[in-house]
């Protein structure tokens, strides 16, 4: 790869009309969403966390134990697995619920969570169009935000969020040259989720094309110590949760990670921009360097999570429900794509077929099921209270019963005097 122009460390000069939209539309999903209920992973693990470290204080390994705030509205209740044993998984880094735990020691609500992530999900969409800057087209930075997929994501307190707002930020810093905050963010980036290791690979590309100089060949490991710190003073780390079985289902799993990524949801449209992404870099040479870094985060996520974590080999309905997982991946995607065809910048462009195929977290599918949910809490109750027994999943279980879950006010008994029960079967 030949090196790109020289530039200076500041990189292009911020699009401040640009950065300033994708700021007011993200805050303005976060705050139209305060009423939306918490949901699956937010909902058994991340803010249970959070509602602990509010507790107890600073923490990372609790393992074994629940928050008063989960304990007290489960007395009396079937039991539910995933916190029959205390809060499980905290093999994952700490940052995220020990912020969630500041904003939840004063109001322990749905409302406080969405606000924890109202600032992270400003931050998310700035920094991508602090990458797009990179490129010379801020606008393709807005592109993000018409991703199903990113706006369902700004509404959970999932790892991924904040890992969402790191990675723009440490990849503008790498391709800007900014090598000292590239360093401290790609240190951080895995004490937020460990994938945000993978940074490592685009950070040495961009070293690269600017000159393997031993200070920026050390910058770009960063995320590399930032993982070893972690493991060192943690222990073991989070397992994978799939691994293909040899390379021939490695590539299946490859393939239908790719025909996710370029395909679904309209993704199709993003091919026009590939096209003519090249002809835009004919135009502006100095956003070639940071096109190459881009890509490389590109193919890094996918090929990485084609393994690990999208369950794609695994015969099951929902085999690419963590769709999540890939966000950054496709957010540098979208970009680029959006750089070589300005068009695709406009709001909306992807929302073709909002309703994916791929599980909840594709879209909002998931988060109108909570809001149903709450819409069927008041029924519950009234056939509680007429002597009836009614039966719940785990997931609707545990939004019934913690009402900082944002479904009810307060849980309903485990049983009423006119002989009501309600009963939790064992998933759902």
């Amino acid at each position: 790869m030949s090196a790109p122009p020289a530039r200076s460390a500041a990189g292009p000069r911020p699009a401040w009309r640009v950065r300033l939209v994708a700021a007011a539309a993200a805050g303005a999903v976060v705050l139209g969403g305060l009423h939306v209920p918490l949901v699956e992973d937010g909902l058994f693990w991340w803010v249970p966390k959070g509602l602990y470290i509010a507790e107890h204080g600073l923490t990372w390994s609790a393992a074994g134990d629940l928050p008063d705030a989960v304990a007290a509205p489960l007395a009396g209740h079937d039991p539910i697995p995933q916190w029959a044993a205390g809060l499980p998984d905290w093999d994952h880094p700490p940052l995220w619920f020990w912020w969630l735990g500041l904003f939840l020691s004063g109001s322990p609500d749905v409302a406080a969570v969405h606000l924890a992530g109202l600032p992270v999900a400003i931050l998310a969409a700035v920094g991508w169009v602090a990458v797009a800057e990179q490129l010379r087209r801020p606008w393709a930075g807005v592109a993000v935000l018409a991703l199903p997929p990113v706006i369902a994501q700004l509404l959970r307190p999932d790892l991924d969020l904040p890992l969402l707002a790191v990675v723009p930020w440490a990849l503008a810093a790498a391709c800007s040259g900014a090598w000292g905050r590239f360093a401290v963010l790609g240190f951080i980036a895995p004490w937020v989720k460990e994938p945000g290791v993978l940074l490592v690979v685009p950070a040495i590309l961009a070293a690269a094309g600017a000159g393997l100089r031993p200070a920026r060949v050390l910058a770009s490991l960063a995320p590399l110590t930032g993982l070893g710190a972690w493991r060192f003073v943690h222990g073991p780390l989070a397992r994978p949760e799939h691994l293909p079985a040899d390379a021939l289902a490695y590539l299946h799993d490859l393939a239908l990670v790719a025909r996710f990524a370029l395909w679904e949801q309209g993704r199709w449209l993003l091919l026009p921009g590939t096209l003519l992404l090249a002809r835009h870099l004919r135009r502006a040479p100095s956003a070639r360097g940071p096109a190459v870094v881009l890509a490389g985060l590109v193919v890094t996520w996918l090929l990485f999570f084609a393994a690990v974590g999208f369950f794609a080999g695994v015969a099951r309905a929902d085999t690419l429900t963590h769709v999540r997982y890939f966000l950054p991946g496709l957010c540098g995607l979208t970009v680029l794509c959006a750089a070589g065809l300005p068009a695709l910048a406009a709001p909306g462009l992807f929302w073709l077929t909002v309703r994916a195929p791929w599980g909840p977290e594709a879209s909002l599918w998931g988060l109108q099921a909570a809001l149903a949910e709450r819409d069927a809490a008041p029924r519950i109750t009234a056939w509680l209270e007429a002597g009836r027994t009614v039966w719940v999943g785990t997931y609707q279980a545990a939004g019934l019963l913690q009402p900082w879950a944002g479904i009810t006010d307060a849980p309903p008994p485990p049983t009423t005097p006119a002989g009501g029960r309600l009963r939790i079967y064992a998933y759902g």
